[in-house]
């Protein structure tokens, strides 16, 4: 009962101003300004003569067009079957109380429909824990409540077709069963399946568990809600001597001093670890940025190797930059020499990671001001590095502090060890200075190169990611 009709026009000197249509074969017209009409209270299945012309600026028309359309044909409603709903016997009277004949019919009502338990999916398992999904279709009428067993235990019912049975064995096969009712309280079959908890707990999970309210077992959860943290959702060890020890690159029954190693923390799904204690020639070598045995203040050092024994390097006495990508400490010292100390088994343990090589510009900044630098600075690609300040600045019991006032207090932070030692992050104002833990467990300045390491030696102490597939065995962190 409408027609819509749209224009197209070609303007001449002067551009279309209105447009006028008629249904009535030019008997009267409609004006507008738009090109597009719609004519409605139209009869159905009827054809009409439309006319339209337009009119521009200074009144000049156009040539008339015609064209016709036939309305659509009404479409009346239809029957489309009776079904009997009852069985019974007819007849009937007219009006003089005579009878008709009497006739009869039968029908059989339909058979009840049960629910069906389709599929059981499993959706995730853990070392302690099944989760499922169950598919059910309803039958006669819908699915209500979903009943679920294990091992042949109780059922218990819920509303929800997705489960989780917690408080499993690692590593065991359980039968898992199903059944639903319908609205009408009839039951499905049972549908049954076999599912096999994991058996081995990855290391990023295990310590994850650990956490349960921030500084519990040592672990702070940094998040945005808690106060001056890196917000970025790790998981990271603090205070003065949290369990966290590691012992990596031996399967030696009692783990050797050498293969000691701490957990900085989990980021994302990856474990960081430093090491625990300093290393010798034997570890990262004699060459590259290599200055001598550590010849500084050992009073202060935590550690149980003879001190002698500890080797001290330049950043970069090459190029005498403090460009990460350019110091031997790194290419030589750490990718190099140390990979090969540790061999292939356990450096394939090692994930290639992005770290970040930007550094700050102060010593006199909290560990927020540093992550906040170093998480937005210059990048490179490796598996092994050194500390972030922020890292060192995290591991202590308090962040409130400007880090080259951290000898106030060095005894609460686990990753201080007593000597002066370099960090990964170096000077952002200065093209010849990064920054050194020193052996007050302050931050400060050290020159790349010869002119200061001369006086003042620095330890290192390799810092790497698990990569995210590394399974935890066995122990509770103690160093013994």
């Amino acid at each position: 009962n409408s027609v819509t009709l749209t224009v197209t026009t070609e303007a001449g000197e002067n551009p279309i101003d209105k447009y006028y249509f008629s249904k009535d074969d030019g008997n009267s017209y409609q004006e507008s300004t738009s090109n597009t009409y719609t004519f409605t209270n139209l009869n159905y299945g009827t054809t009409y003569t439309f006319k339209v012309y337009a009119k521009d600026t200074l009144g000049y028309e156009t040539n008339e067009e015609t064209v016709q359309v036939t309305t659509n044909a009404y479409v009346n409603p239809t029957v489309n079957s009776i079904t009997i709903t009852d069985t019974t016997t007819l007849y009937a009277k007219d009006t003089l109380g005579y009878e008709t004949n009497e006739e009869t019919v039968q029908v059989t009502t339909n058979a009840y429909v049960n629910p069906t338990v389709n599929s059981i999916t499993i959706t995730d398992t853990t070392t302690s824990s099944i989760s499922i999904r169950v598919s059910a279709s309803g039958g006669t009428n819908s699915v209500a409540t979903y009943y679920y067993s294990i091992n042949n235990g109780a059922y218990t019912s819920s509303s929800s077709n997705t489960k989780t049975f917690t408080g499993l064995n690692k590593g065991t096969t359980y039968t898992i069963k199903v059944y639903v009712k319908d609205t009408n309280g009839v039951d499905s079959s049972v549908y049954t399946t076999s599912v096999e908890t994991e058996n081995t707990v990855l290391l990023a999970d295990y310590i994850k568990g650990l956490y349960t309210s921030q500084g519990t077992n040592g672990l702070y959860y940094h998040t945005s809600s808690l106060a001056n943290s890196a917000e970025d959702n790790s998981y990271r060890y603090a205070g003065a001597d949290p369990n966290n020890y590691v012992c990596f690159g031996s399967d030696a029954a009692t783990c050797p001093e050498n293969n000691l190693y701490r957990i900085i923390g989990v980021f994302g799904s990856e474990v960081k670890l430093i090491k625990a204690d300093y290393t010798t020639t034997a570890m990262t070598g004699s060459g590259g940025d290599y200055y001598k045995a550590y010849n500084s203040s050992t009073s202060t050092y935590k550690g149980s190797m003879n001190t002698s024994n500890i080797a001290s390097y330049y950043w970069n006495d090459r190029s005498q930059t403090n460009t990460w990508s350019e110091s031997r400490l790194n290419t030589t010292n750490l990718k190099s020499s140390y990979l090969s100390y540790i061999g292939t088994t356990w450096s394939n343990k090692i994930a290639t990671h992005t770290w970040y090589v930007g550094g700050y510009s102060t010593a006199s900044a909290t560990p927020k001001s540093w992550y906040n630098a170093e998480s937005s600075g210059t990048t490179y690609r490796a598996k092994i590095g050194l500390m972030y300040v922020s890292d060192y600045g995290y591991a202590a019991g308090y962040w409130t502090r400007n880090m080259d006032d951290y000898n106030y207090g060095s005894s609460s932070n686990w990753m201080y060890m007593g000597l002066s030692e370099w960090t990964i992050s170096r000077d952002s104002s200065s093209s010849g200075l990064a920054f050194v833990v020193n052996n007050a467990g302050s931050l400060t300045i050290g020159d790349v190169s010869s002119s200061y390491v001369y006086y003042y030696g620095k330890a290192v102490r390799p810092v790497f990611y698990l990569t995210s597939s590394t399974t935890y065995v066995s122990g509770s962190g103690t160093r013994n």
